[in-house]
């Protein structure tokens, strides 16, 4: 009997990225020798009659193809074929199309594509993160609320519903562990159960955020995160959390979110609004990458995000036409900047009392 936990299917035409093909295949040779039975296809057709001859998988199953160049070969024929059975199978497009293109990355994401890459180095870090779902477990007690994935023990809980559901349009649901309803299920069981994060102070009444405008110069793009839950695009950012400066803030939610490594430049904006019940403070800081030769945007889904990207300012313009962004601040700063806005240096914020 085979000792492998998945069954992995790629789809991959020979005339596409040959160089990245060789690539892929020597990292499942060399790190994945055992834990994959791998199934190669040229065209969607034989993808296709594959899948649904596996009526009763008696393995998990992870599909890696390309967007392809036509009909004969196109990886969107086989997701929709997927998804039409179930939401277990863990789908990658490698696709360095996508990962310019909002709407392509959009689409995809709205088709079910769990992930969007154009890296083997990131499809490899995230076969990592999966092999353990495919493991046996006595404490496999909980059931996953969007698939219905069964025997699951938490810590399988746990990496399982950000990998595989980030992009659901419904988020809110029951938490079986303390029977709360929740509204975004990865984050409440990171937030709440996790024992690690459940060891910090609680925030104080005082909410203060950090948010990022980060221009890359070789090409003027902007960096955007995809929200999870098909929120749209937004600015990567997030809650200060106690006793952290907020430069500080901005730098770790950017790397967590968007996946880059960032160098704040100045700021933008310094907002202050208070309420019945919190006031919260924002500061949307301007910064650049911190080495324009390794910016590459996250692209596993996690709790934070369903991935990043760069996006031109008409990009962006379009994401805004479409009903793309969480919100118009991308647009309205990406506009600023590119029409020479004022930036303030750092030094307005000081970080020692006087």
């Amino acid at each position: 009997m085979s000792s492998a936990l998945f069954d992995l299917i790629l789809l991959w035409s020979p005339q596409e990225s040959d160089a990245e093909y060789v690539e892929l295949q020597n990292l499942l040779k060399t790190e994945f020798p055992t834990e994959f039975i791998i199934h190669s296809f040229t065209t969607s057709q034989q993808a296709i009659k594959h899948v649904l001859a596996m009526k009763n998988p008696s393995r998990l199953s992870i599909i890696i193809t390309k967007l392809g160049t036509n009909d004969e070969n196109s990886g969107q024929i086989l997701i929709e074929t997927i998804r039409h059975q179930d939401k277990h199978t863990f789908i990658i497009i490698h696709s360095h199309t996508a990962c310019a293109d909002p709407n392509i990355r959009w689409s995809l994401a709205s088709l079910g594509v769990n992930m969007v890459t154009e890296s083997i180095t990131q499809i490899r870090n995230v076969l990592h993160q999966i092999l353990p779902l495919g493991q046996l477990n006595s404490e496999s007690k909980y059931t996953c609320p969007y698939c219905k994935w069964s025997s699951f023990s938490f810590s399988q809980l746990y990496i399982h519903v950000p990998l595989y559901h980030t992009n659901e349009q419904e988020l809110s649901t029951k938490c079986q562990i303390c029977q709360r309803s929740t509204r975004n299920y990865a984050v409440h069981l990171h937030e709440e159960h996790n024992e690690e994060h459940r060891q910090r102070p609680t925030a104080t009444p005082l909410y203060a955020f950090s948010l990022v405008v980060c221009q890359r110069k070789c090409d003027n793009r902007f960096l955007v995160v995809q929200e999870s839950g098909s929120m749209g695009f937004w600015l990567p950012g997030g809650r200060v959390e106690i006793g952290e400066q907020l430069d500080k803030a901005a730098e770790r939610e950017t790397l967590e979110e968007a996946g880059v490594k960032i160098r704040l430049t100045g700021i933008l904006k310094i907002e202050f609004v208070p309420r019945t019940d919190i006031n919260r403070l924002r500061v949307i800081f301007f910064a650049e990458p911190f080495d324009e030769n390794d910016c590459e945007p996250k692209s596993i889904p996690d709790y934070e995000s369903y991935g990043a990207m760069w996006l031109t300012y008409e990009q962006t313009v379009q994401c805004s036409t479409q009903g793309q962004l969480r919100g118009n601040e991308p647009l309205k700063w990406f506009k600023y900047v590119v029409q020479n806005g004022i930036i303030h240096p750092l030094s307005v914020l000081s970080k020692t009392e006087l």
